[in-house]
């Protein structure tokens, strides 16, 4: 792959959900462009903390976790956290990105997981499939020629079928999930980080599973780890009631 566009609700959202495959395709030479649609102002429980002031940290945060990445360009859409912005505003601000940019993949989060209740995941997840379909005929003229992008990933999705090995890039991740401090610099981490190597380890089972190398599971001595997503082509995005199952 030699471009990717991957579309966030908040600024940490793509190195929680895709960060080792993010920085296994920036090693490879990828062009990867992160799109956050809205500052993450309410992204704190510290009453110290005005809004404004978390919108700066967190954009710092998100520069040096894209570093951390290999990330090749940072575009921020503006929407407030939580705001009353809809999802037709979505669309509007990200197909321009999507035209310029005329990656062969855009990831997002999967809005479709059940219980997901914060309206950013669920708003920005569908908006970013929306644009990926509208990216590809006449709607909107003034976004720019249009473009087909042949498919989408979903990260932090209950019905993955691809799942992809990021043990040598698990560390990058890390660093860069790290590198949110307003996030995950508290004593909630080490469950934090319990908990993504517990789910990485059993993504990397099933990988194994898959791969016909169950058998190995048993030699392994150091931890290997996995990241899942929902890959649909863009065909699967409109009138497909089987793209569930795929």
């Amino acid at each position: 792959m030699k471009s990717l566009i991957c579309v966030q609700p908040h600024p940490d959202d793509n190195e929680v959900g895709a960060g080792g495959l993010i920085a296994m395709l920036a090693q490879k030479g990828c062009r990867i462009v992160f799109v956050t649609v809205t500052d993450g102002r309410y992204g704190s429980s510290d009453p110290s903390l005005s809004p404004e002031a978390l919108v700066d940290i967190r954009r710092h945060e998100r520069l040096s976790a894209g570093r951390c990445l290999g990330v090749t360009e940072q575009v921020e859409l503006g929407f407030e956290d939580a705001g009353e912005y809809d999802e037709r505003d979505v669309v509007e601000a990200l197909l321009p990105v999507l035209r310029r940019v005329r990656p062969e993949m855009v990831m997002t989060v999967d809005p479709w997981v059940p219980y997901e209740a914060h309206p950013d995941h669920q708003k920005v997840g569908r908006a970013t499939a929306a644009a990926v379909l509208f990216a590809g005929n006449i709607a909107y003229p003034d976004a720019g020629a249009p473009c087909h992008i042949p498919q989408v990933g979903f990260y932090a999705s209950s019905y993955p079928n691809a799942f992809v090995d990021v043990t040598r890039h698990w560390e990058a991740k890390m660093s860069a999930i790290l590198a949110h401090q307003s996030q995950f610099v508290n004593a909630e981490w080490p469950l934090l980080q319990q908990y993504f190597e517990y789910q990485a380890a059993e993504y990397h089972r099933v990988l194994r599973s898959r791969s016909g190398l169950d058998e190995l599971a048993g030699t392994a001595t150091e931890a290997r780890f996995a990241e899942a997503f929902k890959v649909l082509s863009t065909r699967q995005l409109h009138f497909f009631p089987a793209a569930v199952f795929s």
